[in-house]
């Protein structure tokens, strides 16, 4: 188990990360995100913005919106990297996420979806939990850190030093079509692609908010909504 390493490094939201976007040369065929040891395939990736699309799309309808898939599948990406950072942190540090808020919130999650399938309410429950279960894990990893000494503050300074020090010493790389990069503890878009967009359309699916009028003129393959 790794204790703290020098000064708190407080990270304001989440986790920011050093994400290594070196290129496919670095990743495994068929790799989305590698996250320490943790490969995340491609397929996963596809198979929950699929799922999560669906999920969405009567809402997307209902407010005439349009997401292109390539921001969707780069947000899942980002989200499922957080994700797996937490639960390796957790296994080292032997911590779980069993507070009374986040298992409210998960209670909360789970009666608001229990109208979907099961496939969609896994790839949503999977998606929207993340946050709440990145913020769990870093508060319960500080107060392993300073032996319950402190407030709820200072033990969620301490796990987000943790989360940091874990990024750096193992690396979170994604594939550069995802387009996607952690900075400041929010996913974010940054072209890591060889292939640059040349048209406004695809451009729309490239920007860090999604333009819905753009992302209506992509092939009904290329968006959700």
């Amino acid at each position: 188990m790794r204790k703290s390493r020098g000064p708190v490094r407080v990270l304001g939201v989440a986790v920011a990360a050093t994400v290594l976007l070196s290129g496919c040369a670095g990743l495994r065929p068929g790799t989305a995100v590698q996250v320490g040891e943790e490969r995340i395939p491609t397929s996963e990736v596809d198979d929950v913005a699929g799922q999560f699309c669906e999920a969405l799309e009567p809402q997307l309808a209902q407010q005439a919106e349009t997401i292109p898939h390539s921001y969707l599948r780069g947000g899942i990406a980002g989200t499922l990297a957080l994700r797996s950072v937490a639960e390796q942190v957790a296994g080292e540090f032997g911590v779980e996420a069993d507070s009374e808020q986040y298992l409210q919130q998960m209670q909360d999650l789970r009666r608001n979806v229990a109208a979907l399938s099961p496939e969609q309410q896994e790839a949503v429950i999977a998606i929207e939990s993340a946050p709440f279960y990145v913020q769990a894990i870093q508060t319960a990893v500080g107060e392993e850190i300073l032996e319950g000494d402190g407030e709820e503050s200072d033990f969620v300074a301490a796990g987000d030093e943790e989360f940091q020090a874990w990024i750096e010493e193992n690396g979170v790389e994604f594939d550069p079509s995802l387009n996607t990069t952690i900075s400041d503890g929010q996913i974010a878009t940054e072209d890591g692609s060889l292939a640059f967009p040349v048209s406004e359309a695809a451009k729309a699916g490239q920007e860090e908010q999604p333009n819905a009028v753009l992302a209506r003129q992509l092939p009904a393959s290329h968006r959700c909504g």
